[in-house]
């Protein structure tokens, strides 16, 4: 961007073309007064705080909304400015509680702020009357307060859920002096569409909007939310042993410092009472207290009498890369099986086959960053804003730029909202649509033919596979009316960069890699991979679902999806090791519990999972679990596959 030259007081600045007068001057260090400016927000200009003067120009403008020009002489102080300043302060204060010392944000408060730099005259504001009644606080939210009387009516909580959540549960009610912060028909907070994000309470100015549960840390840790799989990069704040607070990284190019009602608010269980915290060891049916030494001694002693193909290990999408990495090491080096698998065999499975085959990688093929620049967003089998509230916001934020959005789903999702185009297929159709669409685009010629010839293999066949699937037939199938399919297919391949993202609305089928083949084809059949903000992205349901099969938790791939069946690849990890390893893919998280019925696996080690709530048939795991000869659960708490344990650790 084009640097330009300016003055402020007297101060002769370099600043960024485009930016504000207040930008500029808070970025150089020039303080002029402001409550209703947010740097995630459109300025609004409402509170008229930051009136400064324009040498050649006629009276006052606001700093927050007019652009810095060439040779711009600005004057952020004077006669006139400081009245105006006083006013409208004093208007302020005259209805707002005057109890900083008992307020949630004191020593914290913009308008504390505001009022130190500009002052109050305190017998003018004896003579003033209060406009507004007082108002019972809202405090239907099981996560904040809404204080009415705190209110300065900045708008930054109705332009936050406006411009960052998209849900638009703020606004302002009623009229004149009885104006408000209200929801829709001016109905609690609860009863409202709030998502209790609690993004409006972060970027309140004053004490309006505050934590019902808020004390200040001794100090922050760094750290990823625990949750989904975007990874949203946060502060935990601690005091003494306890986690007190929850706040977004703004550094952070994934969540940009947002965050949803899980990441801010989902953070109780970490000091939870039920926590484990030493080893049980179960005697006569009754889980008893137990030294690690003892624990651990009894793990090795029954573990080394069921190596090989009676042991099987579940390592977890809930753990770090290195944890992960560790548990397939152990059974695989020590316990010499390849019975390891974890949970994203129930979710995600089609994805690394579907993927790798495609493009020799199971991962997202774009940064989540990159979402906010597509031109066209293609949701496929994925509750974005709901499973993904980050991305969410990202897709949103794409959408106000002028991004094109189709949704295909058979439930009518929050997207939809911000769709151009809804298909709302017949469940298990997926493949008929995306190959429709595909049909259409290969007769109207759209596919990116330069990028087909140089990257992609075997498109006779893949064209001839097409012939079946014309519009008529893709219509009847999925219940798609074909003007939508045709529209959905000529703006994924013409409006670029197109992206595309799924979840496990198309991959817990028993087609569903054939559903993640056909969504990589039509990625390729348009170009629209490997370039930015264009590409195919599997969102993942745990948070490190693509670390565990990274690090090698699949039964028939080493870290890196190195094949174990290929000798030249065993032969490098067994140098590496200092073991011989086991030549034989091991068997899936399903069959584990099959071979544990049948008696064929004896010991099974399992981290951080709970299959009696994630398998389909939980009846079938209760029988097999209970045919383990021993059984050794790590977790954090006293899950319901946890009780069927001979040895629980806590994972602490």
């Amino acid at each position: 961007m084009d640097m330009i030259s300016i003055n402020i007081d007297g101060k002769q600045l370099k600043v960024s073309d485009g930016k504000t007068i207040l930008e500029a001057a808070l970025e150089n260090g020039i303080y002029i007064p402001n409550l209703c400016h947010h740097p995630d927000l459109v300025p609004s200009g409402n509170c008229r705080m930051c009136m400064v003067e324009i040498e050649g120009g006629r009276g006052q403008i606001t700093a927050c909304n007019t652009k810095v020009a060439e040779g711009m002489v600005v004057r952020t102080d004077s006669q006139e400015i400081s009245l105006i300043r006083q006013t409208t302060l004093e208007l302020v204060h005259v209805n707002h509680t005057q109890d900083c010392t008992n307020c949630n944000k004191n020593s914290n408060c913009q308008l504390q702020k505001v009022t130190a730099y500009v002052g109050v005259d305190e017998q003018r504001l004896k003579r003033m009357r209060r406009t507004r009644p007082i108002i019972v606080d809202d405090t239907s939210n099981p996560f904040f307060v809404l204080d009415h009387n705190k209110c300065i009516m900045c708008g930054i909580c109705i332009r936050t859920c406006d411009e960052v959540q998209g849900v638009n549960a703020l606004d302002y009610g009623h009229r004149g002096f009885h104006t408000i912060v209200s929801t829709f028909g001016d109905k609690p907070i609860k009863e409202s569409v709030c998502e209790s994000c609690g993004e409006c309470v972060v970027r309140c100015p004053v004490g309006a909007l505050y934590m019902k549960e808020s004390r200040i840390p001794t100090h922050e840790v760094k750290t990823v939310c625990i949750y989904c799989g975007v990874g949203c990069n946060l502060f935990l704040g601690v005091r003494g042993n306890s986690v007190v607070s929850s706040r977004g990284d703004r550094e952070s190019i994934v969540n940009k410092g947002r965050l949803c009602v899980k990441g801010r608010f989902g953070y109780s269980f970490v000091n939870h009472p039920d926590r484990l915290s030493k080893p049980l060891i179960k005697r006569d049916g009754k889980f008893v207290e137990s030294s690690w030494d003892e624990a651990l001694d009894l793990i090795a002693g029954k573990f080394a009498s069921s190596k090989g193909s009676k042991f099987a290990t579940l390592t977890s999408a809930k753990i770090p890369n290195e944890d992960n990495y560790v548990i397939q090491k152990l059974a695989r080096a020590v316990l010499g099986t390849n019975n390891v698998d974890h949970c994203a065999r129930l979710c995600h499975a089609p994805t690394v086959s579907g993927l790798v085959q495609s493009f020799g990688s199971g991962a997202m093929t774009n940064s989540i960053d990159e979402f906010t620049n597509i031109s066209t967003l293609f949701s496929i089998g994925s509750n974005t804003t709901a499973a993904h509230p980050i991305i969410g916001l990202h897709i949103k934020e794409a959408k106000r730029r002028g991004a094109k959005i189709i949704v295909a789903n058979p439930k009518e999702i929050d997207l939809c909202r911000f769709a151009d185009v809804y298909m709302q297929h017949k469940p298990g159709t997926d493949v008929v649509l995306l190959m429709g669409m595909m049909k259409v685009i290969v007769d109207e010629k759209l596919e990116d033919k330069e990028f087909i010839k140089s990257r992609c293999e075997d498109y006779d066949q893949f064209i001839e596979s097409l012939s079946e699937f014309d519009l008529d037939t893709t219509e009847r199938i999925t219940g798609v009316p074909r003007e939508k399919i045709e529209e959905a297919a000529r703006i994924y391949a013409t409006n670029k960069p197109s992206s595309l993202v799924y979840a496990m609305g198309i991959t817990q089928h028993s087609h569903g890699t054939d559903n993640v083949l056909a969504v990589s084809n039509i990625a390729l059949l348009t170009g629209s991979i490997g370039k930015e903000s264009s590409g195919v992205n599997p969102l993942r349901g745990q948070n490190n679902v693509q670390g565990a099969c990274d690090m090698g938790g699949l039964p028939d791939v080493y870290p890196g999806y190195q094949k174990v069946n290929i000798p030249e690849i065993r032969a490098k990890f067994e140098a590496n090791w200092g073991v011989k390893l086991d030549p034989e893919p091991g068997i899936t998280h399903t069959e584990i519990f099959n071979e544990i019925e049948k008696g064929n696996i004896k010991s099974l080690y399992q981290v951080g999972e709970n299959p009696i709530l994630s398998e389909a048939d939980a009846n079938h795991v209760k029988k097999a679990l209970a045919n383990l000869d021993f059984f050794v659960v790590q977790d954090i708490f006293m899950t319901e596959t946890a009780k069927y344990a001979d040895v629980v650790l806590p994972a602490t």
